[in-house]
Parts: C-alpha cells; sequence; structure tokens
C-alpha cells in the first residue's frame, strides 16, 4: 500500500521532475533512465502485446496497472534521491523561491 501511494504521489511531483530533467548536476545517465521508463510503460500501455491480454476481462488490466506502478516507483526514487541530494524548492509567501537542504552535517572545530 506504501508503495502504491507513493506512485500516486509522483503526479504530485511533476514540477519537480521538470527541474530533474533540467538540472545540470544530474548525470545524463539517470535522465536517459527516466525517460526510457517513461517511455517503456507508455509504450507498453498502449501496445496490443501484453503478458495478460486484454481480452480476459477483469485481469487484463492488471499487468499493465502493475507496470505502470512500478515504472512511477522507479521514478519517485530517483526523485527523492535528487531532492534529498540537491534540495527542495519551496515558495515563501512573498513569492520568492528558498531551497531547502535536508543532509547536512555541522562540524565543531575543537
Amino acid at each position: 500500500m506504501k508503495k502504491l501511494k507513493g506512485a500516486l504521489g509522483f503526479f504530485k511531483r511533476i514540477d519537480l521532475l521538470y527541474r530533474f530533467m533540467q538540472d545540470e548536476r544530474v548525470s545524463r545517465f539517470k535522465k536517459i533512465k527516466i525517460m526510457a521508463c517513461l517511455m517503456f510503460g507508455f509504450m507498453y500501455f498502449l501496445s496490443p502485446l501484453d503478458i495478460v491480454p486484454e481480452v480476459i476481462l477483469g485481469i487484463g488490466v492488471v499487468d499493465d496497472a502493475v507496470v505502470i506502478l512500478y515504472i512511477l516507483t522507479v521514478i519517485n526514487e530517483q526523485l527523492d534521491e535528487y531532492e534529498l541530494n540537491f534540495g527542495k524548492i519551496s515558495k515563501t509567501a512573498s513569492g520568492k523561491n528558498i531551497i531547502e537542504i535536508k543532509n547536512y552535517d555541522v562540524k565543531d572545530e575543537k
């Protein structure tokens, strides 16, 4: 159930996906991986060739849903890693952007 909520939470993070794809600090390999996942999911969903054919009512759509949810989970994991490493941008009441970085260390000089 947690994976399902995470996969559906992807739609709330479309802006983060856009920033991920535009960010120069992210490797091209990761960007290609995300694009390949999106294209594969789209093509599998539209393709008439499936593991379980759509003719079997009730279960024919299940394989499509499983593949799409898996792909959204993979993309969400990449976005979580990106957000953890490069921070989250949020807007203040004045409309200015603030970058929130969650993992940092403060070391004492003593």
